[in-house]
């Protein structure tokens, strides 16, 4: 049997996220701060006579297992431009899907790091196209840790790492179709963002973060889109007696703040309509 290469493929929250408004190519221009948690798909590659995708987990619900899938277009995109042969590639689901936490994409990168193993004449410039190609959360994993990702996201400086903090997030039983689409258009009817909240980020950090200090530009929309999600979002800070915070493009909620508080936290939490998920901010060297 071929070798097996596994590799973790880590979730992301958004501590900023401004949208700055819409290029000339269709895309949004955004300026965001993202963090790496340890909530973790595992990604497995071996070479194989045929292209294939495989899903397991216990959140496996809602990802596909075909050509639509992104790790296995990440895979077939790098394959074409280093000339590499076909692939298995088998997910263990942990992140929800569509949820705003960048599973996908973070499944993507793994599945691209794991191929540069397999075909050394893979550089680091072709991950990056392919990345690049792929999406727009993925160039961020491709350095992980804390970052700032700018343009329509391909542009990653990294930061210094947050440090430990505890992260609780509240998994929604439902999300809607394309749903980072529809969050960027409903956007369009709103002003946009003026990229001072991450700049002041970046230029005055601290070594602790709270959820309170938290910005996300879609959180003005996030009721239009998903009107249920008012009722849950009030439930949760009234069980908790704290700021809970939109996850990327949602319709994942999520609170962040000292490590010690986050188990009492998500307890408070028990009840409300969602899953409850306790996990860390992820250190990267």
């Amino acid at each position: 049997m071929p070798e097996i290469l596994r590799r973790p493929a880590y979730a992301k929250v958004n501590l900023i996220l401004e949208v700055l408004g819409v290029r000339s190519d269709g895309y949004h221009e955004i300026d965001t701060v993202l963090q790496e948690i340890e909530l973790a798909d595992i990604v497995e590659v071996r070479a194989a006579q045929d292209w294939s995708i495989t899903v397991s987990g216990p959140r496996r619900r809602g990802v596909p297992s075909d050509d639509s899938n992104l790790a296995l277009k990440a895979a077939q995109c790098l394959a074409k431009r280093v000339d590499g042969h076909p692939a298995a590639v088998h997910l263990e689901k942990h992140i929800p899907a569509a949820g705003g936490l960048g599973g996908g994409a973070s499944d993507a990168v793994a599945v691209l790091k794991l191929l540069a193993l397999l075909w050394p004449n893979a550089t680091s410039n072709d991950l990056l196209a392919v990345a690049n190609d792929i999406g727009s959360d993925e160039a961020f994993f491709l350095v992980g840790g804390t970052a700032r990702a700018q343009g329509r996201g391909e542009r990653v400086t990294p930061l210094p790492s947050l440090g430990p903090h505890g992260v609780v997030l509240f998994i929604p039983p439902a999300t809607i179709e394309r749903k980072t689409a529809r969050m960027f258009g409903a956007l369009d009817r709103h002003p946009f963002d003026d990229g001072e909240v991450v700049q002041n980020f970046v230029s005055d950090r601290t070594t602790r973060i709270a959820a309170e200090s938290v910005f996300n530009g879609f959180e003005r929309v996030a009721f239009d889109l998903f009107p249920w999600l008012a009722a849950l979002w009030s439930d949760l800070e009234q069980r908790t007696g704290s700021a809970i915070r939109l996850a990327g493009a949602g319709p994942c909620l999520f609170w962040i703040g000292p490590p010690g508080e986050a188990r009492s936290l998500a307890e408070a939490a028990r009840g409300a309509n969602c899953e409850v998920i306790v996990t860390t901010t992820a250190t990267r060297p």
